[in-house]
């Protein structure tokens, strides 16, 4: 069975992840001329970025009780 302590650890490790490859696909939007590929990448990095914000919300939960 799972602690609260290993699910905010488990949390933890996702943000990291999803901030990760958010500032890796701002990288290479950075690095583009292609402006549909750059956009692609913009957008991807938008998403991973929302992504951590669901993370950011659910360890809340966790931490607040």
């Amino acid at each position: 069975m799972f602690t609260k302590k290993d699910y905010i650890k488990y949390f933890l490790q996702i943000k990291k992840i999803e901030v990760d490859m958010g500032d890796r696909f701002l990288g290479c939007a950075k690095k583009l001329e292609d402006p549909e590929m750059k956009t692609f990448f913009l957008q991807m990095h938008g998403e991973e970025i929302s992504h951590s914000w669901v993370v950011d919300y659910i360890l809340k939960i966790f931490t607040d009780k």
